[in-house]
């Protein structure tokens, strides 16, 4: 009875351990990140709506999967990371509306202030020079 215990846990363990999000799945969101962020600018200067559409819609999809690392492995605080996803979600929500209204110049600037939070973020995590 105990080994069988101890293989089922040792079973949930590895199981656990292989669907970890790691530092591999957080560079793959980023580059996610990065290629909606081209596909909205690019649907911007291109008036295509549904390009930057279907940008935000890749963007706030993938922002949503970003798992926070925990306090010791990086110099912030988790706090400050969910707080501008929470940002970045709100200007592409607002660039997807200003888009669908026909208000191309709103729609740019909210798409700056959405780079504006990955660049903040950015700042902070990788310890980039302001």
């Amino acid at each position: 009875m105990k080994k069988g215990m101890l293989a089922l846990l040792t079973l949930g363990a590895l199981a656990l351990s292989l669907n970890a999000y790691d530092e591999n799945d957080r560079r793959q969101d980023m580059q996610t990140m990065e290629a909606a962020m081209g596909q909205i600018q690019k649907g911007i200067l291109y008036n295509n709506k549904s390009l930057v559409v279907q940008g935000v819609d890749n963007l706030k999809t993938t922002a949503k999967n970003v798992q926070i690392s925990p306090k010791g492995e990086m110099d912030y605080t988790p706090a400050f990371a969910k707080s501008q996803t929470k940002s970045i979600m709100v200007y592409a929500d607002k660039v997807k509306a200003d888009i669908e209204a026909g208000k191309k110049h709103s729609a740019a600037d909210n798409y700056t202030k959405v780079l504006d939070q990955c660049i903040s973020c950015h700042n902070k995590i990788r310890k980039w020079n302001q």
